[in-house]
């Protein structure tokens, strides 16, 4: 791993290849780094990890504590005053309905992280000398990406040139809950070169 203090540099040079230092950034996530992965769970980790942190719980543990007690008194020395199926149901029911939950809402997070990753960007193509559609996944550190006004945008963005002005007002609602809009400007070095 790189670490989290290193420096992060783009180089680029007119008909030159695209370097990016450290090179492993790039290769993260199967080489998506910008692959947004909100979802707990994956089909074989959901109910072990489900179970888990339901038993996180001290309510569970508790019951569960009730059910071996109760068990063990119904079927090893044969003397329980409860029925075992009045503690034991109810509580497989609990901890199914849990578990089940916790699927469907998993399901409803791997569908909204597919959605957000599959939204198209403009990214320009060095090679081809032209702007041609990505994926949000797909867009690498050290893309240039053409954003329209109102857009929204699929990463931590550089701002390198704006329409009009050196300035540029970004709505920042889907981060931070703030509606109020953001200005952000050229940083000098763009501003001089444009």
């Amino acid at each position: 791993a790189d670490g989290g203090n290193c420096e992060r540099q783009i180089c680029c040079a007119a008909g030159a290849a695209q370097r990016v230092s450290p090179p492993s950034v790039n290769q993260r996530n199967g080489g998506s780094p910008n692959c947004i992965r909100t979802a707990k769970f994956t089909s074989l980790s959901w109910l072990p990890l489900s179970l888990f942190n339901q038993f996180k719980r001290t309510a569970n543990v508790y019951f569960l504590f009730i059910a071996i007690t109760v068990l063990f008194g119904s079927f090893v020395i044969d003397f329980s005053p409860k029925d075992w199926r009045s503690k034991i149901g109810p509580f497989i029911f609990v901890l199914t309905w849990t578990a089940l939950k916790d699927l469907y809402e998993d399901l409803r997070r791997h569908r909204d992280d597919k959605k957000e990753n599959l939204q198209v960007v403009r990214r320009y193509n060095p090679s081809a000398t032209a702007l041609e559609d990505a994926r949000w996944s797909d867009v690498l550190v050290g893309d240039l990406l053409f954003i329209r006004s109102d857009q929204a945008f699929p990463a931590d963005l550089v701002l390198l040139q704006t329409e009009s002005s050196d300035a540029a007002f970004i709505s920042t609602v889907m981060l931070d809950g703030e509606t109020n809009l953001k200005e952000r400007n050229v940083p000098k070095v763009f501003a001089d070169i444009a």
